[in-house]
C-alpha cells in the first residue's frame, strides 16, 4: 500500500507532503489545476522516463519520494539485490536535475531505474483515461484473460515446451539440409582437435610455463644474486648480522644506564630476528631451487609447441584450453546431428509435450473466458448498456510461447445485435464504459495492493457515474484505490478526498494538493455539481451524496 508521497520542485509543485490510507482516496479540482501531477510524480518513482521539463522553473532539481508498505513480492526483489528492508517499508526516490539527468534510490541505495520498474509491478496498477485504446490489441486481451483466470502456472510449461519444440525443429532442419556443410565443418574441427590434443593444454598451464621460463632463463643471475645477498648478511667477514649483534650488545650495556635506550635495543633485536629469518630463507632457496638447464630445455620445448599450435589456429596461447573444450563440444553436437532418426523422435516428443501443455492452457482459458464474459456482461447492465453483451472468444491459432490460442474481445452494445470486435465499437462513451467494466472485473486478480484510476470515468455521467463510483468503492474493500475524477458522483464515494488547486503569486504558478475535512469535502462535491455559484440546495445534495455512499 502507498503510505506517503513527497514532491519537491516538480513541474508547478514547489513542496507537497501527502499521506494516504487504505480505502478509496479521491483527487478532484478545477480543469488545469494539476490533478495528474501526482500520477506523473508517482510514475517517476516507479521507473518512468525523466525529463528536464519536469523540474520546476528556476530550481536545480526535482525530488520525489514514495513510501510503500513492504509486501512479500517486493521484499524478494530487495533480498535478491541485497538492499536492506529491515524496517518493513519501501522508500523509492527519484531525483532529476535541470539537465534532465536522473538518479534512482531504493531505501537509500542507488539503483538503476529498471529496478524501480521491476518493483512497480509488485506495488501499483495505473489505469489511465485512455485505457480502452489498448483493449484493441490482441496481446493485451490475452494478458487480461490470463490475469483474470490466474493462469500463470499453466503459462510457464507452455513457454518452456515451446522453446524446446523450436530447438528440436531447428536441429532436425539443420540435420536434413546441411549434411554436406556439416561434413566439411567436421573435417575442419577434427584437424583442430588433432593439433590441440597433441598439446593437451590445461587451464592455467600457459601462465605457469611463462613464469617457469622467466625464472629458469635467469637462473645464473638468481643464484649469484641470492648467494651474494646471503654472504653479505651472514657469511662474509663483517657480515651485517655480526655487526648488528655487536651493536645490540653495546647498546644493551648503555641501556642499563639509561632506560630510554631500551626501546632502541628492542627494535634492533626484533630486526636481527627478521634478518636471520631472511638469511635462512635465502640459504634454503640456494640449496633447493631447481634451476637445472635440462628443465629449462623442457620448458622451452613445451612453449614452442604451444606457440606453433596457437599460430596455426590463430589463437592466443592462453585460450587454447578453452578452444579444445569448444571443439570437442561442437564435434559432439554435429555428430549427434547426423542421427536424423533420433532428431525426429526428439521432435515428436517435444511436439507431444507442447501439445499437452497448450491444451491444458486452452481448456483453462475457455473456462476463464466464460466467467469473464458473464462478469463483464453483468457489469454493462448497470453502466447504462442494458441488453449489452460481452464475449471473450478463444479460437485456435498458431503455436507460440503463450499457447496456440487467439483471443478476441467482442461487444454488442444493444440487445439483438451480434457482438463485434471491441475495436469496431464506434462510441467513445461506450468504449470507456466497457473498458471500465473489464477493468473492474479483471483488476481484482492482480496481486498488487494499490490501484490508481486516472480519469477512467471520462465520457460518462449521471446514474452511470454513480455506478462507477460504487464499483471503485467496492474495489477499495480489498485494495487501496486512488482515483483522479471530475465527477461528483464518483468523488462522493471516496473514503478520503484531496483537493487539487492552483494559484498564481508574483508571476509564479503553483499547484497544491491537500486533504479536506468533512465540511470542505461537501463544498468541493457541491462545486463539482453546481459550478461557480453554489446554492444551499447544491450543498444539501452534495452532503446527501456523501452520506449515501456510506461511512468513511
Amino acid at each position: 500500500m502507498l503510505s506517503s508521497l513527497t514532491i519537491q520542485d516538480f513541474v508547478i509543485v514547489d513542496k507537497l507532503d501527502l499521506h494516504f490510507e487504505a480505502g478509496m482516496s479521491v483527487l478532484s479540482g478545477e480543469t488545469g489545476a494539476g490533478k495528474s501531477i501526482l500520477i506523473d510524480a508517482l510514475s517517476l518513482c516507479l521507473g518512468a522516463r525523466a525529463d528536464a521539463s519536469q523540474v520546476r522553473e528556476g530550481s536545480e532539481r526535482a525530488n520525489i519520494t514514495a513510501v510503500f508498505e513492504l509486501n512479500p513480492a517486493a521484499k524478494a526483489i530487495l533480498d535478491e539485490q541485497s538492499i536492506d528492508c529491515s524496517e518493513g517499508e519501501l522508500h523509492l526516490r527519484r531525483a532529476i536535475d535541470s539537465a534532465g539527468r536522473s538518479k534512482a534510490y531504493v531505501n537509500g541505495t542507488p539503483v538503476p531505474a529498471s529496478l524501480l520498474k521491476q518493483l512497480s509491478e509488485t506495488l501499483i496498477d495505473i489505469h489511465g483515461q485512455h485505457a480502452f485504446q489498448t483493449l484493441a490489441k490482441p496481446g493485451e486481451q490475452l494478458r487480461l484473460l490470463d490475469d483474470f483466470g490466474q493462469l500463470g502456472s499453466l503459462l510457464e510449461p507452455v513457454s518452456l515446451s515451446y522453446k524446446t519444440l523450436r530447438q528440436a525443429e531447428k536441429h532436425l532442419q539443420q540435420a536434413q539440409s546441411s549434411q554436406n556443410e556439416r561434413a566439411a565443418r567436421l573435417e575442419s574441427l577434427h584437424w583442430k582437435l588433432d593439433l590441440l590434443e597433441k598439446v593437451a593444454p590445461k587451464a592455467g598451464e600457459w601462465e605457469t610455463l611463462s613464469a617457469d621460463f622467466d625464472r629458469l632463463s635467469h637462473g645464473a643471475e638468481l643464484i649469484e644474486g641470492t648467494q651474494a645477498a646471503n654472504a653479505a648478511l651472514a657469511d662474509n667477514e663483517g657480515a651485517v648480522l655480526d655487526q648488528l649483534a655487536h651493536l645490540i650488545q653495546q647498546l644493551g650495556s648503555l641501556a642499563s644506564r639509561d632506560l630510554q635506550l631500551e626501546s632502541v635495543v628492542k627494535n634492533l633485536s626484533e630486526g636481527e630476528i627478521l634478518l636471520r629469518e631472511a638469511s635462512y630463507e635465502l640459504a634454503h632457496y640456494i640449496k633447493h631451487t631447481d634451476l637445472d638447464p635440462d628443465t629449462l630445455t623442457a620448458v622451452e620445448s613445451r612453449m614452442a609447441l604451444w606457440h606453433d599450435t596457437a599460430r596455426k589456429l590463430r589463437l592466443p596461447p592462453e585460450l587454447m584450453h578453452e578452444e579444445l573444450a569448444l571443439v570437442r563440444a561442437e564435434i559432439q553436437g554435429l555428430e549427434e546431428g547426423f542421427d536424423v532418426e533420433h532428431l525426429q523422435l526428439e521432435l515428436q516428443k517435444a511436439q507431444g509435450a507442447y501439445t499437452a501443455a497448450a491444451h491444458a492452457l486452452t481448456t483453462a482459458r475457455q473456462a476463464a473466458a466464460k466467467a469473464l464474459s458473464a462478469a463483464v456482461t453483468e457489469s454493462m447492465q448497470s453502466l447504462n448498456m442494458q441488453g449489452g453483451q460481452f464475449v471473450v472468444e478463444v479460437q485456435p491459432g498458431p503455436a507460440s510461447a503463450t499457447g496456440n490460442d487467439l483471443i478476441e474481445f467482442r461487444v454488442a452494445g444493444h440487445p439483438g445485435v451480434t457482438p463485434q470486435p471491441i475495436q469496431k465499437v464506434a462510441s467513445g462513451g461506450e468504449l470507456a464504459r466497457i473498458s471500465l467494466a473489464i477493468t473492474v472485473n479483471t483488476v481484482t486478480s492482480t496481486p498488487v495492493p494499490t490501484l490508481i484510476f486516472d480519469e477512467v470515468d471520462s465520457g460518462i455521467g449521471g446514474a452511470v457515474a454513480e455506478t462507477v463510483g460504487r464499483y471503485l468503492r467496492q474495489l477499495a474493500g480489498n485494495k487501496q484505490v486512488l482515483c483522479v475524477t471530475h465527477l461528483p458522483q464518483v468523488a462522493a464515494q471516496g473514503h478520503h478526498h484531496f483537493k487539487v488547486s492552483k494559484d498564481i503569486a508574483s508571476g509564479t504558478t503553483r499547484s497544491q494538493i491537500r486533504r479536506m475535512d468533512k465540511t470542505e469535502r461537501v463544498h468541493e462535491v457541491a462545486r463539482m455539481l453546481g459550478g461557480v455559484n453554489i446554492s444551499d440546495a447544491t450543498r444539501t445534495a452534495a452532503s446527501e451524496m456523501i452520506e449515501a455512499a456510506g461511512p468513511v
